[in-house]
């Protein structure tokens, strides 16, 4: 499998270029929002195709078509539907994808007592211990409503999704994308460090609903998927890597 972005606003450009044969272009048209005109793409309009081959055909197999308001993912779910992402799917998981360099070393714990004050000073997320520069993701979609320094948070971003759930990123290295803009469930939106109060190198995570800190190890999401759903999340894994 590869990845194509959609070049100078022509996708038929593109899904040539890609070896797409007529047929497979006119399943992919079938499955795009009626917002959209592939014969040419607006300039705030953006897509990217992730091709792969089935009996010796090029075949799109996912893709994410953005607007700078919204975005759409869609996975291939049979050979001739594709699965567009509704929001609500995002919350089957709001744990953070833990790398294999990564290791939990702090958990959730509101009543913590700081051992230097002996003050109660909750510790409102988790702390993943990983090597510098190790690549953050965004857990949900959603906007960015903040990518800034404090000096206790160091870097720190916040992305907020909908139904009133946040997430945040904080102690990182670099931040790789801008408040307002859009960004997708696994998107690359940052690099891990030590920056703001930090004894090492981590990633400290939160997840807020309706601004109240839960703990994501322990969140039982209250969404029941169908059959379809569960198809769907047994390849999202695989897609995502080529989606960034």
């Amino acid at each position: 499998m590869y990845s194509a972005d959609v070049v100078k606003n022509e996708f038929y450009t593109t899904a040539t270029r890609s070896g797409l044969e007529a047929s497979e272009v006119a399943v992919l048209k079938k499955s795009i929002p009626g917002a959209f005109d592939l014969r040419k793409l607006k300039k705030n309009e953006t897509m990217r195709l992730v091709v792969g081959k089935k009996s010796g055909k090029s075949r799109v197999v996912a893709y994410t078509l953005s607007t700078s308001k919204k975005k759409f993912v869609a996975y291939r779910v049979s050979d001739n539907n594709f699965y567009l992402m509704s929001d609500s799917a995002q919350f089957a998981s709001l744990t953070y994808p833990k790398p294999p360099s990564a290791r939990i070393s702090s958990s959730f714990s509101p009543a913590r007592v700081n051992p230097v004050s002996g003050k109660t000073s909750p510790h409102n997320g988790i702390d993943y211990s990983m090597p510098m520069n190790t690549k953050i993701v965004s857990v949900t979609s959603g906007t960015v409503t903040k990518a800034e320094y404090n000096k206790t948070m160091g870097y720190y971003i916040e992305v907020t999704g909908n139904a009133g759930v946040k997430t945040r990123y904080l102690h990182l290295n670099k931040i790789l994308v801008k408040k307002d803009q859009l960004v997708g469930q696994g998107s690359s939106i940052a690099l891990s460090g030590n920056s703001g109060r930090s004894s090492g190198p981590h990633l400290h995570y939160e997840l807020l609903m309706n601004d109240k800190p839960i703990d994501s190890l322990a969140y039982q999401p209250q969404l029941r998927l169908g059959k379809l759903e569960q198809h769907v999340y047994a390849h999202i894994q695989q897609y995502e890597q080529y989606l960034d």
